[in-house]
């Protein structure tokens, strides 16, 4: 290997930042007027009622501390023939993903996980979560399990960013609900610091999507950022200066 070609390849380009990215969490497709469209709102609405007070989730991306990319890996097994045992591949592996969120004054972020948790369960608002053929149409009975295709999300993605906070990549999971919800660790001390906790997702599978739609919490109309020149932005930081 000479030593200008590894320095072509690189200078070339910049690197990926994982201090640089965003998520969007969609709502779980039975979700009563939030929900995907046609999707009955027979999951009801969270009892915390944070959904409503904050509009959506569109809160939710910029308070997310820390995300990481979900692991992807094959199983296999072996083949026994004549002449050497050789591997086969036959399941496909997917690992769960965690993020931390920090939690505003109002602890948003917590009733709204908490709020979808417990939608799975049967605990809705009141009035809601039910159908002219449920058993009582008045009220769901706390307990009662969802079904699937009304507690998961179409989709949540993982966004890296480039320097200018355009998308760059999309990492969708598919078919997504929180499984877990992680507790709030207090303490004392001469500093607070901000609480935050802590979500584990469970879906059916991952892939790579086109970032070219942009993403809804950037305000630039423009799908990605414009091609990093290191020199450009030297002589911005040095104006700033």
């Amino acid at each position: 290997m000479q030593v200008s070609d590894f320095n072509e390849v690189i200078t070339k380009e910049d690197f990926a930042r994982n201090n640089l990215y965003s998520i969007e969490i969609y709502m779980p497709k039975g979700h009563k007027d939030m929900g995907m469209s046609g999707g009955g709102g027979y999951l009801g609405e969270f009892y915390t009622g944070v959904e409503k007070e904050k509009g959506g989730t569109k809160f939710l991306s910029y308070k997310a501390k820390q995300v990481s990319v979900p692991g992807k890996s094959l199983g296999t097994i072996d083949v026994k023939r004549f002449g050497p045992i050789f591997k086969v591949a036959n399941d496909l592996i997917i690992d769960t993903v965690t993020m931390t969120f920090m939690i505003g004054e109002d602890y948003a972020e917590h009733r709204f996980f908490d709020g979808w948790i417990a939608a799975v369960m049967g605990q809705v608002k009141h009035g809601t979560g039910v159908s002219k053929n449920s058993p009582k149409p008045s009220h769901r009975q706390v307990y009662t399990l969802s079904y699937y295709q009304d507690y998961i999300a179409s989709e949540i993605r993982i966004i890296p960013l480039d320097r200018q906070g355009g998308a760059i990549a999309n990492i969708a999971l598919i078919e997504a609900f929180p499984s877990a919800l992680g507790p709030v660790e207090y303490m004392w001390g001469s500093e607070g610091e901000i609480a935050t906790f802590t979500v584990t997702w469970a879906f059916r599978d991952w892939n790579h999507t086109d970032p070219g739609h942009g993403w809804w919490a950037d305000s630039d109309t423009t799908a990605t950022g414009g091609k990093f020149n290191e020199g450009h932005f030297l002589e911005s930081e040095r104006e700033r200066q």
